[in-house]
């Protein structure tokens, strides 16, 4: 397909071959635009697919009624806070919204903000634990009593100091 007329144009009959090349023209690019929009769509879903496979699969699904903590982001970029605790909490799944969002409540006060997916982590309370060694000499079972050295002399090794004198 020519882009430009091959016929000489002269004056007498100028008005019909622009007439003629607009009509060809258009009648090209219709069908042009619709090649065009289905290459488009084949390449954005190209372009998707590639994107999800790069994403990490999505671990933490939640529940209305989950406990979950939410993280400070505006506490990453500031050093005045670097020693603050990085999560906020805890706080209950009130309503999930789709696309990983999710409107939080505390306690019966339910937060205007949505937080996304990513933002959360699943609260896991700590139910007073018991400590793990307890004081030595009562059976705990972690230590063994009859591993317990009844003497100091048996922990501690003394290197004797080369005599520089001789």
């Amino acid at each position: 397909m020519e882009t430009y007329p091959v016929q000489p144009i002269n004056e007498e009959n100028f008005q019909e071959t622009l007439q003629r090349r607009a009509y060809t023209l258009l009648s090209i690019l219709e069908g042009k635009r619709k090649i065009a929009a289905t290459h488009i769509k084949h390449s954005q879903a190209q372009q998707k697919e590639r994107h999800n496979n790069k994403l990490p699969p999505i671990t933490n699904e939640f529940k209305v009624g989950n406990k979950v903590l939410l993280h400070k982001t505006k506490a990453e970029k500031q050093w005045s806070e670097k020693f603050e605790n990085k999560w906020d909490g805890p706080f209950y799944i009130y309503e999930i919204l789709g696309n990983r969002s999710y409107k939080l409540r505390l306690d019966d006060k339910i937060l205007a903000k949505v937080a996304h997916g990513n933002r959360l982590k699943h609260y896991h309370s700590k139910n007073n634990p018991e400590p793990l060694i307890s004081q030595i000499g009562t059976h705990s079972p972690l230590i063994n009593p009859e591993d317990i050295p009844r003497n100091l002399e048996s922990i501690i090794i003394i290197e004797q100091q080369p005599n520089l004198n001789t």
